[in-house]
This record gives structure tokens, C-alpha cells and sequence, in this order.
């Protein structure tokens, strides 16, 4: 990569971004509670239902109640630990969406919201919350840390093996810059990632299984990532929002924890 190349990647806002939130990440990954990770995936999950809803054009009176709510509760079910408490929720807020149907009669408009709504509630409340069970498994606060560096850092390893070598388009339609080039790069760093994890001894698995893990959650990862962009089309924006500088809004950050969250947790179960 050329120097002007670096230069301009190190007065990034997106570096300056990282520098804050990583140490910050990584100080309650440590030391933190159970409690306050529930508190920020909360926090975190709040904002995102709010950027989906204006991307798939929900306002408050279609969107809101039943999205909230079951954010709420599904990051409540996260923290006593509960699965089924979890798919209690969901089920709860799908019946109470398929209640508002019959207020509505036959009208197509309504029943595209309710599908649209319908995708919120897995999308975002069941897959998201899955953080907090990985924190109650053996090595629990390493395996949280692991789906943020298998994706993240994947995404690095993606973005300069893309600028490097990327030639054939991954996406066109949907993300005119990914490369299947970068893309292998990415499953290569989920892996080196979780290799390095695997070396500190945190987490009670075979170092070959936690790096197959890695780079399967870093492939379910870029999927979350192209269709969070799919969702960015439908809505005709660039980014989900402006609350993060150089990255975008919450929704761009949490796009491919969102998919790779929930496969390392069931694959740790289906290992253990």
C-alpha cells in the first residue's frame, strides 16, 4: 500500500472513532459486570431499531411500540440468561403484531409494514441479545471479545487484501466496493484472529475449532453485512446513520456482530 495511502487511512476519522470506543470495549470485556455489557447491548440495540426503522420506513405509530418493547425484553431474557425467556418475548411482540393486523381490514399497506416489522424482531432483538448468553458459557467474556474480532478484524483483513488485490465484484448491485479477493481475506482473518484467541487459553476448545469457528463467523458476518447494505439500498442512504464519525450509525457497526453473535454461540454449544 502506498504511503499517501496510509497518510489518508491515519487522518481517518474512522482511526480516531476506533481509539475511543476500542480501549473503552475492551476495559468492560475485563472488568465490567454482567450487567452493564447488558446495559450497552441495550443501548446499542435501541439505537439500531431506531436507524431500521427509518431505513424500511416505519414511523413511531407502526414501528415503535412492539420493536422497543421487545428490545426491552429480549435484552432482559439476555441477562437472567434465559432462552426461552427470549423466545417467549419474540413470540409475545409477533402475536401482538398480528393483533394490530385486525384493526387495520384488508389493506396491503399494513400488511407490508407488519412483514417489515415482523423482520425487525429477529433481526435485531433475538440476534443481538445472543451476547449476553455467549458471556455465560465457560470463557464467556473471550467468546464475546472473539465475535467482535473475528468480524471487525476480518473486516480489516477484507478491506486491505481488497485495496491490494480485489478484482471481481462480491455484490455489485449491493455493495459496488466488496471483492470476492477481500472477502477471502476476511474469512483468513476471522481465522488468525481466533487463532490468537485460541493461544491465551481463555476459551476450553481445541485451537482448530475455534479457528473453524472464527472464519464461519466471519462468513456469516459479511452476510450481515451485505444485507444490512441491502436494507441502506431499500432505503436510499449511504449509512444508517451519522452517530458514529467515519462509520456511520450503530446499525453499520453492529451489521455483521448481529449474524456472527449467534453462530459462534449455538456452534460453542453444539462443540461443548
Amino acid at each position: 500500500m502506498k504511503s499517501a495511502t496510509w497518510k489518508e487511512y491515519l487522518l481517518n476519522s474512522r482511526v480516531y472513532s476506533s481509539l475511543v470506543f476500542i480501549p473503552l470495549f475492551v476495559f468492560v470485556l475485563a472488568t465490567a459486570p454482567k450487567w452493564l455489557l447488558a446495559l450497552m447491548v441495550l443501548a446499542a440495540l435501541l439505537l439500531a431499531v431506531r436507524e431500521a426503522c427509518g431505513l424500511l420506513a416505519l414511523p413511531w405509530p407502526r414501528c415503535c411500540p412492539v420493536v422497543y418493547g421487545a428490545a426491552l425484553g429480549a435484552t432482559w431474557a439476555g441477562w437472567q440468561g434465559s432462552l426461552a425467556g427470549l423466545v417467549l418475548v419474540i413470540f409475545l411482540a409477533f402475536l401482538c403484531q398480528v393483533l394490530s393486523l385486525f384493526g387495520t381490514g384488508i389493506d396491503k399497506e399494513s400488511f407490508e409494514a407488519f412483514n417489515r416489522q415482523l423482520l425487525l424482531l429477529f433481526y435485531l432483538p433475538f440476534l443481538f441479545v445472543h451476547l449476553l448468553f455467549l458471556w455465560d458459557l465457560p470463557g464467556g467474556r473471550a467468546l464475546v471479545a472473539m465475535v467482535f474480532l473475528v468480524a471487525w478484524g476480518g473486516d480489516a483483513f477484507a478491506y486491505y487484501t481488497g485495496r491490494a488485490r480485489g478484482r471481481r465484484k462480491l455484490a455489485p448491485a449491493i455493495s459496488p466496493n466488496k471483492t470476492v479477493e477481500g472477502s477471502l481475506g476476511g474469512v483468513v482473518g476471522g481465522g488468525f484472529f481466533a487463532l490468537l484467541l485460541a493461544f491465551t487459553g481463555l476459551v476450553p476448545l481445541p485451537w482448530y475449532q475455534l479457528v473453524f469457528l472464527g472464519m464461519l463467523a466471519n462468513v456469516v458476518g459479511q452476510v450481515g453485512d451485505l444485507f444490512e447494505s441491502y436494507l441502506k439500498r431499500l432505503g436510499g442512504s449511504k449509512d444508517s446513520g451519522r452517530l458514529i464519525p467515519g462509520h456511520g450509525g450503530m446499525l453499520d457497526r453492529l451489521d455483521s456482530i448481529l449474524f456472527a453473535g449467534p453462530l459462534i454461540y449455538y456452534g460453542i454449544r453444539l462443540l461443548n
